[in-house]
């Protein structure tokens, strides 16, 4: 195997390389001295303290003072950038998300389904909406940043510890327990290249000495604003901030461009065009152009008055309102209380809120009804719970105004082209509110330490945005000439006309969990390298989702996202845990768990791990476990989505699609049929096995390095099922026109195809291994203080995909490593060989200055295990053919070969902090330091209609970030 840093900047590899030199030469090798007095720990993975937090299975650490230096002002931003992220990771930039307004974390390039977010080591409630309407996750956007006392992620499947969900791995972010006194804090931040204002700021009070008081509390009340980034604020930085793929082969796609023979009647703003249906292209005899002048207030500005001017190309806009980073806002409050009880038991008490607001814009480019009146109408699909979905007005017309519409020459309907001047604004906003109470209590009976715990949360999504009824604007258009509902074109149309066609749309989605825990621990006996341990616990976990599309759009009124879920499910499990130190040099633990969900059985989990150290400079360890991951209400519950995708032709009723064929039923030769992407009550869970092997080397102190392999298997992964026509929904027989086989037709009766179900199935296997590095030291420097340097880096070996992706029956495997797949079941955001970050943090006194870079290594664009339509993509002409979003962009052919892959991309980052006395420090941030651009990607949708991956790269869309902040503490 290949290991190769391509584009690592060559300094970086001699700090690194000149550390580990440094750290060998300059001092003898030497034991670490045994402390009897080390405080035992809880760590991620085990529910029995240990001393030691090298455990049988890697876990990463990010401590407070880390999340400080990263120079992120948010969890997701930082948990976004860990080395272990990968494929399938949601960003809040990545544009048309199911999931709008959040963020999740996809440890191995597993999806967010596979990776278990806990606070405190206890559940949270899902986001409501689900990515692609069935993956559930927590989001991490939500989640508090200055009340961390440090993040552990577990890489390594974990189901036999925590259940569900935990197949890839664990992100544990652990609150503070205490705090005495009072910290202020205060950021203010902007971007070099203009937009994304931030501001931050943080209170933490606390009061009590647990030990003195018999009690202890604080409470946390944090502010974040973040504005956005428009897309015409980045307009001109690079071919990813740009619409025109002319200059390297392709279409010019900026909105009102003229590039015929592809687009040849473009959408122009300031004034609009009236073109003839009934003749093709644009011409003085076809094309007649409004010259009125905008209405006072507009938010355009500018004009397209002549034929003259498009046919120039003089006509090219860009929208104003489309994004790169959405609109965020965020309120948290927590409080905290620990009180000590009677024979040294302790109740523990958190409640928080935490309040995220943030934005979606759908339409990126130059369609949707806020800009341009659609040249044809599709078919509305009308679908909720428990109501088969059925197509609505199909019988609706082009939208065009009558021949007798005031600037309309024609003598004959004519469409019309042009921003919709009064429309509102598109964008989708959601404000997510989350509610949660958790009670710890703790204490000793006779040998056995007890635990238990209960909580509940909760969160209610409102999302907000502006649709089009079509059929009202139809016939708002087509109204008598000078009426009350007469749409005019030009704008300055009455505000009770403007809300019938533009809707608000509104939905409330909630999400609840709830749950009771109760574990004991104990010694068993004492065994040669210490305390055999035992836990044995149980816990019952309650969710219920209720997630439902906006009335309009279920009833099939207005176009959007129609996805709903409504379901509950209840899981009760019985687990233990032992911990064996047999010898001074090895160490046992084993875990043993059982679920029963009430709407998929049971399951028996269990897992193995083992820790040799012959030497306290070496150490080998390794796990093996079982895992799965039930099916959510999502999958089994009662959901479901209807959408359109291509035409095809009727099997039955058209066989072959020969509409000249004897019986055939001409209208099902070529139709657009409805497909139910639908729940499935009889899946039964995802099943995985996990594996690790790794060393430990501690040659100096201070200098700790682990190298982990690591391997995952998943089988009977849920993902969505091929569509049969043949076992299509019909309705009743309705009249309908027949071939008779000899050129002519008669009237015949038809059960049409209504809908085709495409319900979740048990279909995949994933198997995914690769290597994790990371090493520390700290070089103590004398007068010149202390420089840390530290280095993880993941690498993915393999990633194979078994699926039938082709429809005959014979499921494949695919190799996606280094490749843009797989998007079939976890988005289209690009599954890199190796992510890397390096850290160089520099103490002095009271200044500390630290440096983070974040590499990403390049991956093609090729999908062999098929592209979101279904069609495999082995060459870089298919992926951008066939890819998501770009279909259509290169009609002569591919993009030239350096764009057939994502190139590499180093992000480098700056925290400069200095404490002038014991109350008053400032930082400065500097992310993305060199300002460098995210590479071009032309197989993804993620960054809606601009060729750049915010999944993985967002931060160079950002550009250059400056943040300065203040902290005073009494």
């Amino acid at each position: 195997m290949s290991h190769k840093l391509k584009v690592i900047p060559l300094s970086l590899g001699q700090i690194i390389a000149a550390g580990a030199f440094t750290a060998l030469a300059a001092a003898p090798v030497f034991a670490q001295q045994s402390d009897s007095s080390v405080q035992r720990v809880e760590i991620t993975g085990s529910n029995i303290l240990r001393a030691d937090k090298e455990t049988p299975s890697p876990v990463q650490v990010i401590t407070s003072v880390e999340l400080k230096n990263s120079g992120f002002t948010s969890t997701a931003q930082v948990l976004q950038n860990i080395t272990a992220n990968g494929q399938g990771t949601l960003s809040t930039g990545f544009s048309g998300a199911f999931a709008g307004g959040a963020s999740g974390i996809s440890l191995r390039g597993l999806n967010t389904s596979a990776t278990l977010v806990l606070i405190d080591g206890h559940r949270m409630a899902p986001y409501p909406l689900a990515d692609d309407n069935q993956r559930a996750f927590v989001d991490v956007a939500s989640i508090p940043f200055d009340a961390i006392d440090q993040i552990e992620i577990l890489k390594d499947g974990a189901s036999a510890v925590y259940g569900s969900d935990a197949m890839a791995g664990v992100v544990n972010i652990k609150l503070k327990k205490t705090y005495v006194g009072t910290s202020i804090t205060a950021d203010a931040g902007t971007t070099t290249e203009g937009g994304g204002r931030t501001g931050h700021a943080s209170v933490i009070t606390g009061w009590g000495d647990y030990d003195k008081d018999g009690y202890t509390a604080y409470v946390n009340l944090e502010l974040r604003h973040q504005d956005a980034i428009r897309q015409v604020q980045r307009q001109g930085d690079g071919l990813w901030a740009s619409t025109d793929m002319s200059p390297i082969g392709g279409l010019n796609e900026t909105p009102g461009a003229y590039s015929p023979p592809y687009i040849t009647r473009p959408v122009t703003y300031g004034t609009n065009y009236l073109t003839n249906p009934a003749v093709s292209g644009i011409s003085a005899a076809n094309t007649a152009f409004y010259t009125s002048p905008i209405q006072p207030n507009s938010k355009y500005t500018g004009s397209c008055t002549s034929l003259t001017m498009l046919e120039a190309n003089q006509c090219q806009w860009r929208n104003p309102l489309a994004e790169i980073q959405p609109e965020t806002s965020n309120v948290n409050i927590i409080g905290s209380f620990e009180k000590k009880l009677a024979d040294d038991w302790k109740l523990d008490v958190k409640a928080s809120f935490f309040d995220s607001k943030g934005q979606q814009f759908g339409g990126a480019g130059s369609g949707g009804g806020m800009f341009t009146y659609p040249s044809s109408f599709s078919p509305l699909v009308a679908v909720s719970a428990g109501v088969n979905p059925h197509l609505v007005g199909t019988t609706i017309p082009a939208i065009t105004v009558p021949a007798t519409y005031p600037g309309n020459p024609f003598g004959a309907p004519a469409r019309v082209r042009g921003v919709n001047l009064d429309a509102p604004n598109s964008a989708s906003d959601f404000d997510a509110k989350n509610y949660r109470l958790v009670a710890d209590l703790s204490g000793s009976v006779g040998e056995w330490d007890l635990d238990a715990s209960v909580g509940y949360t909760r969160i209610s999504l409102t999302s907000s945005s502006v649709g089009e009824n079509v059929p009202a604007m139809n016939a708002a258009l087509n109204a008598p000439n000078g009426s009350p509902g007469q749409w005019i074109v030009t704008g300055g149309n009455p505000q009770s006309l403007i809300n019938q066609i533009f809707p608000t749309l509104e939905a409330t989605d909630t999400s609840t969990l709830e749950f009771a825990e109760m574990h004991a621990s104990r010694s068993v006996m004492q065994l040669q390298g210490g305390d055999m341990g035992l836990s044995v616990g149980g816990s019952y976990i309650h969710r219920d989702l209720h997630a439902v599309a906006p009335d309009l759009i279920a009833q099939g009124l207005v176009s959007g996202n129609n996805a709903f879920s409504q379901g509950s499910q209840t899981d009760a499990s019985l687990y233990s845990e032992i911990y064996a130190p047999v010898l001074k040099t090895l160490e046992l633990d084993g875990h043993l768990r059982y679920d029963h969900f009430d709407n998929v059985g049971s399951s028996w989990t269990p897992s193995a791990g083992f820790k040799f150290t012959p030497v306290k400079e070496f150490a080998v360890r390794g796990t093996y476990g079982k895992g799965f991951r039930a099916p959510n209400p999502n999958e089994s519950g009662l959901a479901g989505n209807a959408y359109l995708s291509g035409t095809t032709f009727d099997p039955t009723l058209c066989p072959g699609g020969d509409a000249t064929a004897k019986g055939a039923v001409i209208s099902q030769c070529n139709f657009q049929p409805v497909y139910q992407n639908s729940s499935n009550p009889t899946l039964k869970s995802e099943k995985s096995t996990s594996e690790t092997l790794g060393v430990i080397l501690e040659p100096i102190k201070g200098w700790s390095t682990t190298l982990d392999w690591y391997s995952v298997e998943i089988k009977d992964q849920i993902t969505g099922g091929t569509a049969d026509l043949s076992k299509g929904v019909r309705g009743a027989p309705i009249s309908d026109t027949c071939s008779d086989g000899a050129g002519s037709t008669y009237t015949c009766q038809a059960s049409e195809i209504i809908y085709v179900p495409v319900a979740y199935v048990n279909a995949n296997s994933v198997k995914v291994n690769g290597l994790e590095f990371d090493t520390r030291y700290k070089f103590k420097l004398g007068d010149m203080g202390s420089l840390t340097t530290e280095l993880n880096w993941s690498h993915t070996i393999s990633y194979e995909l078994t699926g039938d992706y082709v429809g005959n029956g014979y499921p494949s495997t695919y190799q996606l490593a280094g490749t843009h797949g797989p998007a079939v079941i976890g988005g289209n955001t690009g599954n890199p060989k190796d992510r890397i970050q390096g850290t160089l943090t520099w103490d002095k006194g009271p200044l500390t200055v630290a440096t983070t870079f974040n590499y990403i290594s390049s991956f093609n664009l090729t999908d062999p295990s098929g592209s979101n339509t279904g069609i495999p993509i082995n060459t870089c002409d298919d992926a951008v053919s066939n890819g998501g979003g770009f279909l259509a962009w290169f009609p002569n052919g591919g993009a030239p070969s350096t764009y057939c892959k994502v190139h590499s991309f180093l992000d480098t980052d700056l925290t400069v902090n200095y404490k002038f006395d014991k109350n008053w420090s400032v930082h400065l941030n500097v992310t993305n330091l060199f300002n460098q651009a995210p590479p071009v990607d032309l197989n993804t949708y993620g960054g809606g209609n601009l060729p750049y991956n915010p999944s993985m790269h967002q931060i160079g869309a950002v550009g250059r970030f400056v943040n300065i902040g203040a902290n005073y503490k009494f």
